[in-house]
């Protein structure tokens, strides 16, 4: 009888159904850890970005409040000039989804007088040429309706800006809320009950919680 070869293999022995092995438990530790941390940055460019908003337009107001008041008392002294009006208080809210958000700033036109509210609403990811709007209302009552305060149209990249200036709402009222809305179909992308500046504000979606 024949003898047969002897076969001689280096490697492991080949078995069906065994795959390599994925990553180990530190190994998805440290996937979760990179995907938070990825999160986390991606959250704080875009609070960073909000602020930059609202501190830029809170510059802007300033001047444009400054300029206005120079041109309607050209002749007059700096010391006799009546005081400017001035910035009393600000907040900034994002709005449920992430992609719109909401700035107020109380406005004192004079000094003891009551502050007028500005409603600014800034949008990003839009449909370019979408147009939307922002509404106010008040909480309680029988025939209280909500108005229209401004709208706004997404440019072609998408971003939006709406503002609603002078409005003779308290800043501090409680039962104050504004909705920014998308015009074509009515669609609430969310909004903020007041207080708008000072604590206790609250952000809904599509109906005020008063």
């Amino acid at each position: 009888m024949d003898e047969q070869p002897d076969i001689v293999s280096s490697g492991p022995p080949w078995r069906p159904g065994i795959r390599w092995p994925g990553p180990g438990r530190h190994g998805w530790i440290v996937i979760v850890a990179l995907g938070a941390l990825l999160a986390c940055l991606a959250v704080t460019a875009y609070l960073a970005l909000l602020l930059a908003h609202r501190d830029s337009t809170i510059d802007g107001l300033r001047a444009a409040l400054g300029t206005a008041r120079q041109a309607r008392h050209p002749a007059q002294a700096p010391a006799a000039s009546p005081a400017l009006p001035a910035v009393t208080g600000n907040a900034a809210f994002t709005l449920p989804g992430g992609s719109f958000s909401v700035v107020a700033v109380a406005v004192g036109p004079r000094p003891g007088s009551a502050p007028l509210t500005w409603v600014l609403v800034y949008g990003r990811h839009a449909s370019p040429g979408e147009r939307y709007g922002l509404l106010e209302g008040t909480c309680g009552g029988q025939f209280v309706t909500s108005s229209d305060l401004a709208d706004g149209t997404a440019d072609r990249d998408g971003n939006v800006t709406i503002v609603a200036p002078n409005l003779a709402i308290s800043p501090r009222a409680a039962d104050i809320w504004v909705l920014v809305y998308r015009w074509q179909d009515g669609v609430p992308l969310g909004g903020v009950q007041g207080p708008l500046i000072g604590p206790g504000a609250k952000i809904f979606r599509s109906t005020a919680p008063c």
